[in-house]
């Protein structure tokens, strides 16, 4: 199957590039930015929003199956500028979605964000209530590709990992701060179900060849705040949590609003899958021991090897 993944240079993409690679997935990656993992991929590098760019790349790839995970995730650069979150997280995935034409399924990866946050372990079932414009960009993402692709995959999720280095994930930076013992501040007040990003690739191929549509959750299993997930971290790496100290997102002074609780039940995709969701203690554990391997070697997951 030719497939077809944009933000192939971000976390998710690049980890889904290696992990589809070698099974019976023809794939191509498409990013602005270029390669950087160990193992050779067709890669594109260019704008998906310059509409020339775009026409040369489904001609050319002719993808059965679109992943989309490129995207603008800086919460607080949503919250200023509001029509270029909706231009790139609400319509671009909707325009991409038509272009891939009605033979290529799509998949877009959401947001555990889409709800209040006032409520644990929000399900499929639940309303969205975004309260961000980042958040408010992604359910119009999803809208807009249930709109063109009505056979789509959305994948609400939270995910953690190793990224190129080109720009710290909030974990890395987490890493280097109880490392060096530099001061932060963790909320104990915001709640989450954080997933390895290597099991988060692991669960989409499992959906993927159960021929699923509609809209799913994959999470981890534990529902944990900031703070907890920084203890655990601090425990696997062998290191202190004396200058880490407790704060409130309610006044961490954000532009954005945050909702308190996204953690997600990701049951539905148990039941369809007949997998288990990895535990918080077991993903943190993974991802310590991974930091320095090479992205190809950090699948330890059967289904992947």
């Amino acid at each position: 199957m030719k497939v077809l993944v944009t933000g192939g240079s971000g976390l998710l993409g690049a980890h889904l590039l290696v992990g589809l690679q070698g099974r019976r997935y023809d794939v191509v990656g498409t990013d602005r930015n270029p390669w950087w993992g160990d193992v050779p991929v067709d890669f594109r590098v260019g704008d998906l929003s310059d509409p020339e760019f775009l026409k040369s790349l489904i001609r050319s790839v002719r993808p059965e199956l679109l992943i989309h995970c490129a995207a603008l995730v800086d919460v607080e650069a949503c919250e200023r500028r509001p029509e270029e979150a909706s231009r790139i997280n609400g319509k671009l995935p909707g325009f991409l979605a038509g272009a891939a034409g009605d033979r290529c399924r799509v998949v877009f990866l959401s947001t555990d964000s889409v709800f209040s946050g006032e409520k644990a372990f929000s399900s499929e079932e639940d309303l969205p209530s975004p309260r961000n414009a980042y958040a408010s960009s992604k359910r119009e993402g999803e809208e807009q590709v249930q709109r063109r692709a009505p056979h789509c995959l959305i994948l609400r999720t939270n995910f953690y990992g190793w990224s190129s280095g080109r720009k710290k994930t909030s974990a890395e930076w987490m890493v280097r701060s109880l490392q060096t013992q530099q001061p932060m501040t963790l909320f104990e007040d915001l709640f989450f179900t954080p997933i390895y990003v290597p099991d988060l690739v692991e669960g989409l191929i499992r959906l993927l060849e159960c021929q699923v549509e509609g809209i799913f959750h994959l999470g981890g299993r534990d529902r944990v705040s900031k703070y907890q997930f920084g203890q655990l971290l601090a425990e696997e790496l062998g290191v202190s949590m004396d200058r880490v100290q407790r704060g409130s997102v309610e006044r961490a002074g954000f532009a954005a609003e945050r909702p308190r609780d996204i953690s997600l039940n990701s049951q539905r995709y148990c039941e369809i899958t007949g997998a288990d969701l990895p535990g918080c203690r077991e993903g943190i554990r993974r991802f310590a021991a991974d930091g320095s391997k090479p992205l190809s070697q950090r699948f330890q997951c059967p289904v992947l090897r």
